[in-house]
């Protein structure tokens, strides 16, 4: 079986050998592919990365030929193909086997360590991990260097490696090899001094060797290489560990804050559970009404509620997908930082692969950010929460930041039960069901602060050069902060290109096929976005689709059906930002609908074709033809 190996110098193995891959710019176009293994990557995207800001006039035919040669080699030998190279739009996918890659294989290695390390089997992570780091042959893609897309993956697969470490270091402590950890731990504190939890490791594994005074000695050199270059003070769990130390706790015998063990053997020994606070209770609400005569009832030895209280603030920001939620959220949180002495804490729902991540993931992540160790980290949500909530106690403001929430399922576990915390959620959904929430909803930008956005991107020279070119581009993008990112990214390395011929090449033929640079996809932005769509929304938005604003009336002689049916279709699809509502109002006070920016587009591609509109000949009432009601 064809096997590609990634992690060092690109290679394809076969039982007899290994195949020769033909010249430099055929290698990285495989080694592209392999990033993204039977999936597209669009033709710019695979142009972008062999041609970096200066592809020739001819990219597109030398991409051909390089495709060509590249699926003769990895026909090797005429034996049966094991990899397939498929011309698919928008681009080109590598029909293979994932594990068949190196890279894959490491991956999931490292995923399943992380799951023992959480059930407390320190053999299985020592098995697990120790079988992942035997794939690694060095710097991923090696000779590879300069080609952006590679330079990225390669980053974050040894930020894998790296994480993938700590684990196995933790476990292997557990396991009593101090020595060994020493040995392995002292070489990655000179390749990356500020990775705390190597720091901690090697303090372990000191006085695991009975070596407690250079411990406390790598606390102090830590803390002044921290003050020096960072300004910062040891992180929670550096000090702890130094406390510890000091009082002849289990750190001062190498042992770490709770035990592994196999999971055949004894049964698993832990630490008992942090002292819980006085308030293990979920969330209070801010807009709590009434009630007064029976809390005082209740708890006649408290005072009763005088009013709500802000102390428990959720915002969520909504809007179409690409529109700048995340953006806002996080510039926001940059502003206000220091009106929130207790912190800025952000944690990303989705995972790396645009996937919606478990409450359980989240807590997971948000917990570390408090310092909690990953390895201590209970297995199950109960205990995350129960974790979380005696973790989280403030008398401070501080600020929560959950980025790109999928529902309210995914939100509830995360809210703070203490205040007082301001919590913004961000969300392509309304998320309705989060009582007491406010909501902050963003629209597209306008034609001012769109022309201003790629101005600070491509320059203000080129944008005023060509003011109405560059209009054309920022009406093309809808609007949209990600669109006229992507726009301005792929104009500034090409500032020498005539802005007009650039819009007349993007309106003329492009569509989303355009709106990639780098690993930034809009599509994939989008369709993530409006995932909770179906097949039988996306054909209605292609009836829909007009090519203008369109009232009620003319959704419903084109949907067909009830009325009442109508209503409810322009209602959900509003929800999920698909449609908007627009002002000013039609001249007669109906109100006035518009498809989003490149729904149509998605619409043409999600859809299957459409069926025929069934026009109603019968009036339609002035309750049919008003807004849709209140959401």
């Amino acid at each position: 079986m064809l096997q590609f190996n990634v992690l060092g110098p690109l290679a394809a193995v076969t039982g007899s050998g290994q195949l020769a891959l033909g010249p430099f710019k055929q290698q990285v176009l495989l080694a592209v592919l392999l990033c993204r293994p039977d999936s597209v990557v669009p033709v710019d995207r695979l142009v972008d990365a062999l041609w970096s800001e200066d592809p020739p006039r001819s990219a597109g035919k030398n991409l051909q030929v390089y495709v060509h040669h590249l699926r003769r080699a990895l026909a090797h030998e005429g034996h049966e193909v094991d990899a397939r190279l498929l011309h698919q739009r928008p681009g080109y996918r590598l029909a293979v086997d994932p594990r068949s890659i190196d890279m894959v294989r490491f991956e999931q290695g490292i995923d399943m360590a992380r799951r023992a390390a959480a059930e407390s089997d320190a053999v299985r992570v020592d098995q697990l991990i120790r079988e992942a780091m035997s794939l690694w042959r060095g710097r991923p893609f090696g000779g590879m260097e300069g080609v952006a897309p590679l330079d990225a993956e390669a980053a974050r697969l040894d930020e894998r490696r790296l994480t993938g470490l700590e684990v196995w270091f933790t476990a292997r402590l557990r396991l009593g090899l101090h020595h060994e950890v020493l040995d392995e731990v002292e070489p990655l504190l000179a390749e990356h001094p500020f990775r705390e939890q190597f720091r901690a490791q090697h303090m372990r594994a000191l006085c695991g060797v009975g070596r407690q005074n250079d411990a406390l000695i790598a606390y102090d050199e830590t803390r002044r290489l921290f003050s020096l270059e960072l300004g910062l003070e040891p992180g929670a769990v550096l000090q702890q560990l130094q406390r510890e130390i000091l009082e002849g706790g289990p750190a001062a015998a190498g042992g770490p804050a709770a035990v592994m063990v196999p999971r055949q053997g004894a049964t698993a020994v832990r630490e008992p559970e942090p002292a819980a606070p006085a308030v293990q209770l979920p969330p209070g609400l801010p807009d709590f009404t009434g009630r007064t005569r029976e809390l005082d009832a209740l708890l006649p030895e408290v005072e009763a509620h005088a009013g709500p209280t802000a102390s428990w603030r959720v915002t969520v920001v909504t809007g179409p997908p690409g529109v700048g939620k995340s953006t806002l959220a996080v510039a926001a949180g940059h502003a206000a930082a220091e009106a929130y002495p207790g912190g800025v804490h952000h944690v990303d729902l989705l995972d790396g692969r645009g996937l919606p991540r478990t409450p359980a993931e989240a807590l997971a992540d948000l917990l570390q950010q408090l310092g909690e160790p990953a390895e201590l980290l209970p297995p199950d949500l109960p205990g995350l929460v129960r974790r979380y909530r005696a973790r989280f106690v403030l008398r401070v403001p501080a600020l929560l930041i959950l980025d790109n929430a999928v529902c309210e399922a995914q939100v509830r576990p995360l809210l703070p039960s203490a205040p007082p915390v301001h919590t913004v959620v961000t969300s392509c959904s309304r998320l309705a069901g989060l009582d007491g929430s406010e909501v902050l909803e963003l629209g597209p930008f306008g034609e001012h602060d769109a022309l201003e956005l790629l101005r600070r991107i491509t320059g203000a020279d080129v944008v005023d050069a060509e003011p109405e070119a560059a209009r054309r581009i920022a009406r093309f993008c809808g609007g949209l902060p990600l669109a006229l990112r992507i726009a301005g990214a792929r104009l500034a390395p090409r500032r020498f290109w005539p802005l007009t011929k650039l819009a007349d090449h993007v309106e003329s033929s492009c569509g989303l096929d355009w709106f990639t640079v780098g690993d930034v996809d809009l599509r994939r932005s989008l369709r993530r976005g409006y995932d909770s769509l179906t097949g039988e929304d996306w054909s209605r938005l292609q009836l829909l689709d007009l090519g203008r604003d369109f009232t009620f009336m003319d959704a419903w002689l084109r949907l067909g059906g009830e009325p009442a049916d109508a209503a409810q279709t322009l209602n959900r699809l509003c929800d999920a930002h698909a449609l908007t509502s627009v002002r000013p109002l039609g001249p007669d006070g109906t109100c006035l609908f518009r498809l989003g920016a490149f729904v149509p587009d998605l619409a043409r591609e999600q859809a299957p074709p459409p069926r025929e509109a069934v026009p109603l000949g019968c009036p339609v009432t002035a309750v049919c033809a008003g807004p849709p009601s209140d959401r």
